[in-house]
């Protein structure tokens, strides 16, 4: 058993898109005493009517978690950004949502004392593969999808990469 800082971690893979294709969030509370997924799921900017509305969802999100467990009980993991060289070009003209998101949710948990661990997508990635969650219960593979205990339907990959962060965080970052 890991020695843990904090109870709670809500592992977030952030898409700020609205206006440049229709992104998705990804999100898990995992609770590290248990080590087992909480609650599972995605934020959808399909289902908001404006940027501000779908970028506010994701404050809702954390700050519903944080006042129901207290928040020297859960901590935010997050992925980071970076452009790379190989992707520049597909980003001319961008108004880099994503990265204002980062930015508006980096900024309410710095104001309100939740402790934020950011890190590049690969760092989880590479780390928890999708054989590795198999491996070690957190996830079932039935056909081409995969399955958690905490949601009926399949998960998407976002899903997937939010528990990435929360596993990053629970294995590496949450210590006493």
């Amino acid at each position: 058993m890991i020695s843990i800082k904090f109870r709670y971690v809500l592992g977030i893979d952030p898409s700020g898109n609205y206006y440049e294709g229709k992104g998705t969030t990804g999100w898990c509370l995992f609770d590290c005493a248990n080590n087992k997924i909480v609650d599972i799921g995605t934020i959808s900017s399909k289902d908001y009517n404006t940027q501000y509305h779908y970028w506010k969802a994701h404050l809702v999100l954390i700050c519903n978690y944080v006042n129901s467990f207290l928040k020297d009980k859960v901590a935010v993991s997050m992925e980071d950004y970076r452009l790379y060289a190989s992707k520049a070009n597909n980003q001319i003209n961008s108004k880099f949502e994503t990265v204002q998101l980062i930015g508006i949710i980096k900024y309410w948990c710095i104001s309100n004392n939740v402790t934020l661990k950011m890190r590049l997508a690969t760092a989880a990635k590479t780390r928890f593969t999708d054989d590795y969650l198999v491996k070690k219960h957190y996830i079932q593979k039935q056909k081409k999808s995969y399955f958690c205990n905490a949601k009926l339907e399949a998960l998407a990959t976002h899903e997937r990469d939010a528990l990435r962060h929360a596993l990053y965080f629970y294995y590496f970052e949450n210590k006493e």
